[in-house]
């Protein structure tokens, strides 16, 4: 058997057993060695699988392969790749290519946009899963890609992903209905993180709708100690959920400030509440919006108080405001564009909202969102209270004698109906005001005999 048979079944001439005190034969590497070793690198086998095979220094394979002119390198060869840890099912999603992956997303995720980079690195992302399948090396592949050789590393190990591929990952987790898509309660990053997803319906239709939404969140735990701050125990905070959600609507088509929308990746809303410091109640007011936005999971907390600005500076008695925000949630732009049936570029303030389902919930619902709008924005006069609720004062004064307000009308200036005004003594039967923040309006309404 020549030099040769024995190094290609892995015993060189002058390896293994030979008498003890006689030297080790050096073995030399010829032409026909490199070739053969060309031939195996070229169909696929690693520079370290050929030197095993042959029992040679890995080097020496190199530097003859450099003298046939191979371009030899770590990374540029097949080699055996540790493996992905990422989701099998989310591989094969990928591997179908980005078009696909793009579309999966459109029809499973609310509220998502995929930008230009976002898009591009999707891309990347997908071409690195069949890089992958098919052993290229991690420089090949970073190479190939234009990215840092740690950015693959990163990839392969799943601990950094674009945020396409993030939440095609959560869209295969989170099976939906053909009416129903998925959005992510808590972002970060500017929307690379998500987290919490659930499912919210694309057109809400009945009641059950908006209760399959509440019954997806968990209240933080600070809701139950806003919750006692109004006399309300765990369970009664507990119990109230689809009423504080109904709350925090109405505050929402009032002065609640909703600052987002459309942004570049996700949709997604912040809320902003400042009420001023001259009537103390308004701290109270403040606090149950916070407990609404808290019961559903998302946190708003107390800021710095704010500082007299703009005109009211140079009013007679200036005055500071309570500040209450929250963090951003898309679950809040979702609110505004499919609860209240609102484009992004329309204000609660300036356009109708599109909320005709309302009529459909139990007389609780309507109430709150009724005592949310209230709480907002009306005036107690004398003997009556008035809603300045334009441009949506008919759907008020609908919703107040859908409630038993059979005082309830609209008043019209030049054709157009400006805001909706109910008896006094028969608001307080409802109560119009909430019950639980007992706001200054609330306690004027109730001093109707004085």
């Amino acid at each position: 058997m020549s030099a040769a048979s024995h190094a290609q079944n892995g015993s060189p001439e002058g390896d293994g057993a030979h008498p003890q005190g006689t030297k080790r034969k050096y073995r030399r590497w010829r032409d026909e060695d490199a070739k053969r070793w060309k031939e195996c690198f070229e169909g696929g086998n690693s520079i370290l699988e050929i030197a095993a095979i042959d029992q040679v220094d890995p080097k020496i394979v190199s530097q003859w392969l450099r003298r046939l002119g191979v371009e030899v390198y770590q990374g540029r060869h097949r080699v055996g790749q540790l493996p992905l840890k990422i989701p099998s099912e989310l591989a094969e999603l990928l591997s179908r290519g980005p078009d696909y992956v793009l579309k999966f997303l459109d029809e499973r995720v609310w509220g998502l946009t995929a930008t230009e980079s976002g898009a591009e690195q999707l891309r990347k992302f997908c071409r690195f899963i069949e890089l992958h399948k098919h052993g290229t090396g991690v420089l090949d592949i970073a190479s190939q890609l234009q990215v840092h050789r740690s950015t693959v590393s990163a990839w392969r190990e799943s601990t950094d992903q674009p945020y396409l591929v993030r939440a095609a990952q959560a869209a295969l987790k989170n099976q939906t209905s053909s009416d129903e898509k998925l959005l992510p309660l808590h972002l970060d990053s500017g929307g690379n993180q998500q987290d919490s997803w659930i499912r919210v319906p694309t057109h809400i239709t009945s009641f059950s709708d908006i209760q399959k939404v509440v019954d997806q969140l968990t209240p933080l735990p600070r809701t139950h100690e806003l919750g006692s701050q109004f006399g309300l125990s765990e369970s009664q905070t507990q119990s109230m959920r689809l009423e504080l959600f109904a709350y925090l609507l109405g505050v929402m088509v009032g002065d609640l400030a909703k600052s987002g929308g459309l942004l570049s990746r996700f949709a997604s809303m912040n809320l902003d509440l400042q009420l001023s410091k001259k009537q103390v109640t308004n701290e109270r007011f403040g606090d149950m919006v916070s407990l609404c936005v808290n019961s559903l999971g998302i946190g708003m907390h107390r800021i710095t108080d704010k500082l007299p600005s703009g005109a009211t500076r140079f009013g007679k008695h200036p005055s500071a405001a309570y500040r209450w925000i929250s963090e951003r949630s898309p679950l809040f732009a979702w609110m505004f564009s499919v609860a209240l049936g609102l484009r992004w570029n329309q204000t609660t303030s300036e356009d109708r909202i599109q909320i005709d389902w309302i009529f459909s919930t139990p007389h609780s619902f309507r109430l709150r969102f009724i005592q949310g709008l209230a709480d907002s924005d009306a005036t107690v006069k004398p003997s009556e209270i008035v809603i300045t609720s334009v441009p949506n004062a008919d759907l008020t004064t609908r919703l107040l004698q859908s409630l038993g307000i059979t005082t309830a009308h609209t008043i019209y200036e030049s054709g157009i109906p400006l805001r909706t005004m109910v008896n006094r003594r028969q608001s307080s039967s409802l109560p119009i005001f909430n019950e639980f923040v007992k706001s200054y309006r609330y306690h004027k309404m109730l001093d109707y005999k004085h």
